[in-house]
């Protein structure tokens, strides 16, 4: 019998990959951004360390997590992301557990519908449950998370996304002991999202610069309801995606997360002395 899934990975989406016989290697094959220009092979790392993270862990579900955020085409970052894996073979990663264990490809899904960071973790957290629930509804949220994205982002990503998704202070022991985080920067660009002199151009640095920004937007603003964070997701959600956490009152009931709909339509968390259904 397979012993129920408690540990959910996270690979944040940054790009698209549309397919090709280079099977990403050519940076032609992917839709980017100016200042992403030479970070492809780091978005190629991230898949395949998401990867080596479930490889070691029989118990891990991995999420490969974005929304279709171009205009150019409907395919996900999600989607894309897994469709380079695939066309890479899972990089080889595959591994054999033994015949109670669940096979390699069964243990990945996909998170298509966020258009920001914050909800990378809170939708891929959500779906980990709607996937999870059905076989076992004891254990339908994981015990911990691995967040794999960019080095420079984790002080965003745990320090404020998780500590507020899991209503923890970010210095606590709980959160260090439930969040790890993987992080592999872009070529010339250091830990602290600082680019290096020799490696500059005006639109990497002035990415770096919205970066610092953002973080400072977060901390004011932890769960993204304000114009100015909830304005840049309208901003990439080109192809008007359902951004409701749920699909219906009866899942979100189910769920026992509490929960309220925005004017646009998105979904938020209600902050409370109630503890969400994840916390331990």
């Amino acid at each position: 019998m397979l012993s129920p899934p408690n540990h959910l990975i996270i690979v944040c989406g940054h790009a698209i990959w549309l397919g090709g016989p280079e099977n990403g290697w050519d940076e032609s094959e992917w839709l980017i951004e100016p200042y992403k220009k030479g970070e492809t092979p780091t978005f190629i790392a991230h898949i395949k360390a998401g990867l080596e993270e479930l490889a070691k862990d029989d118990r891990a579900v991995l999420m490969f997590s974005g929304g279709p955020t171009r205009p150019e085409t409907r395919l996900s970052e999600a989607q894309s992301y897994y469709n380079l894996a695939l066309a890479n073979s899972f990089f080889d990663l595959s591994p054999s557990f033994g015949p109670s264990a669940a096979p390699f490809s069964n243990r990945i899904f996909l998170e298509e519908r966020a258009l920001d960071s914050y909800y990378n973790i809170l939708f891929s957290l959500i779906h980990y449950w709607r996937v999870v629930h059905p076989q076992h509804p004891q254990h339908a949220w994981p015990e911990r998370i691995t967040i794999v994205s960019h080095a420079f982002k984790r002080n965003r990503l745990v320090d404020g996304h998780c500590a507020a998704i899991f209503g923890l202070d970010s210095s606590s022991l709980e959160l260090e002991e439930r969040v790890r985080f993987v992080g592999i920067n872009p070529p010339g660009v250091g830990g602290d999202g600082v680019v290096e002199r020799d490696k500059e151009s005006n639109e990497k640095k002035e990415a770096m610069q919205g970066v610092q920004l953002a973080l400072g937007q977060w901390a004011e603003d932890p769960h993204g309801v304000g114009e100015e964070l909830a304005g840049k997701r309208r901003a990439r959600n080109c192809w008007g995606v359902d951004q409701r956490l749920f699909f219906s009152e009866e899942e979100r009931r189910s769920s026992g997360v509490e929960t309220r709909i925005l004017q646009d339509g998105s979904e938020v968390l209600v902050d409370g002395d109630k503890p969400r259904p994840w916390a331990r």
